[in-house]
């Protein structure tokens, strides 16, 4: 996490009895099959292993150093294990306050939709993959970023009708440069085709807070309707609040709807030489990963229609706005 600072009547329609009965209780059954297919395939040991590797055996990852580029090695060949063979890294170049000059990179992998059944549609899921250049960063940001990983994984051999792009930002630390790059780097076409950018960001300590879900703005959109449904389904009803501060928020400002997912209360570990492995909690990654997964697998399997980018709420649950708490 940083530490510096309508469709038609018809369509309307359409998503809502497609979706509706998935929250009725004798559907129950229904909801769990489908969300089975991501969270019975989720392994939380792949999640652990990745933070060990990233954050003690290679240890800090502050942009432009040498820890980033053996990470920028560590993630290409980890998406490419699955079998992406798309599988790209931007490099970009940014200012520090000082005046000094960084390269970075983001590294992204592309999971094509099936031939005969193509949306048109892409989602986005995101982490950041540097630290902060004094600590190991073992929850921030490893933690989201072996999330990631893992669901690049199980998704690599799961059949869905929509693009998913899995996206580990560089230099969030010094202003979210990474993510700021990639979307001005998008067109009007490739925003307006995004239904969606899952953010995650500080995933896994256990002396943090519960989960909560952050937009830009406030206010609730597809991301938060689709994590607050998937999360009472495989884990926990998941809040929603207003804050910035990490890679959501370029894509809110194209656009597009983004949320940040966070636990808070912060560990008091944020931003220090102590944030290490140890303070890692396999329940809360198992948690986040199943709500984030069953999320994204609510409108990307081929079974369900393309959502439009809306307010409208794929599967009716009620959830809460709770007042941010950092």
């Amino acid at each position: 996490m940083q530490f510096v600072r309508a469709v038609s009547l018809a369509a309307i329609m359409l998503l809502l009895m497609s979706t509706a009965v998935f929250a009725s209780p004798q559907n129950r059954g229904s909801d769990q099959a489908f969300d089975n297919q991501i969270a019975k395939r989720i392994k939380v040991d792949n999640i652990y292993n990745h933070i060990y590797h990233l954050s003690e055996v290679i240890g800090s990852r502050g942009a432009g150093t040498e820890g980033e580029q053996q990470t920028i090695a560590y993630l290409v060949d980890q998406f490419e294990s699955y079998g992406y063979d798309d599988v790209r890294v931007q490099e970009f170049t940014f200012e520090t306050y000082s005046g000094e000059e960084i390269t970075s990179h983001n590294v992204i992998a592309v999971k094509e939709p099936m031939k005969n059944h193509n949306t048109g549609q892409q989602v986005i899921i995101g982490s950041h993959h540097d630290s902060v250049p004094w600590g190991q960063g073992a929850n921030d940001d490893a933690s989201g970023t072996g999330t990631l990983l893992e669901l690049a994984r199980v998704y690599a051999n799961t059949p869905t009708d929509t693009e998913i792009k899995f996206i580990a930002f560089g230099a969030e630390e010094y202003g979210l440069w990474g993510s700021r790059k990639y979307a001005e780097a998008m067109s009007e076409e490739d925003a307006e085709r995004t239904a969606a950018m899952f953010q995650m960001d500080m995933v896994g300590s256990k002396d943090s807070g519960d989960l909560v879900m952050f937009t830009a703005d406030g206010n609730k959109n597809t991301v938060t309707d689709l994590g607050a449904a998937a999360g009472s389904r495989v884990a926990d009803l998941v809040p929603y609040s207003e804050l910035g501060r990490s890679d959501h928020v370029p894509f809110h400002n194209l656009g597009i709807p983004a949320a940040l997912f966070i636990h808070t209360p912060l560990e008091p570990w944020y931003h220090t030489e102590d944030d290490v492995i140890e303070h890692i909690s396999k329940k809360k990654l198992k948690d986040v990963a199943d709500t984030v997964g069953a999320a994204v697998f609510q409108i990307t399997r081929k079974d369900t229609p393309a959502l439009e980018r809306s307010e409208v709420a794929p599967v009716p649950v009620d959830y809460y706005y709770e007042e941010p708490q950092l």
